[in-house]
């Protein structure tokens, strides 16, 4: 039954806000991304009024677990042409991440910095988002000792649907 009311209830507030602001909610696939983020798909979101965008991914393996953020603040979203009745845009900015990691009887933490530059663009009245982006990142593993992580460059391309 709480289950049931959490439900009901996180759905209620989806629903009233999407009134106050537009939401973008889609899929990513990261690939090429080296031993700090592990390659698969990732859940994220964003909201029209602030230019940050979110993205959390989660690894299940015989071997370990892990569960991985990012954070991004568009510095730069400008229009590059037209396709078609849709602008093209591309984007730049500053972003961190962190990376939980749980091997076989031990924990990491990977945590850095990302620079995400793109392209995006909006089609069918702007419901619908695709978009490619390359985050050049250096980490920092701080769990469990001190230590620099390679530089590496994790390559997404995803979309996002927009309810407004």
């Amino acid at each position: 039954m709480k289950l049931k009311v959490m439900i009901l209830s996180a759905l209620l507030l989806f629903v009233t806000t999407t009134g106050v602001f537009a939401l973008g909610i889609g899929l990513q696939y990261n690939g090429n991304a080296g031993k700090v983020f592990t390659s698969g798909v990732a859940l994220t979101f964003k909201i029209d009024s602030v230019p940050l965008i979110f993205a959390t991914n989660w690894v299940f393996d015989d071997d370990y677990s892990q569960f991985g953020f990012t954070g991004d603040y568009w510095l730069v979203n400008k229009k590059l042409t037209n396709i078609g009745s849709a602008n093209l845009n591309w984007f730049a900015g500053i972003g961190g991440f962190a990376n939980f990691i749980f091997p076989k009887d031990d924990f990491i933490f990977v945590g850095g910095l990302r620079v995400p530059i793109g392209l995006n663009m909006f089609i069918a009245k702007g419901a619908f988002e695709p978009f490619l982006q390359v985050a050049p990142s250096f980490g920092v593993r701080l769990i469990p000792k001190l230590d620099a992580e390679a530089f590496f460059f994790p390559i997404s391309i995803g979309f996002r649907f927009w309810f407004k």
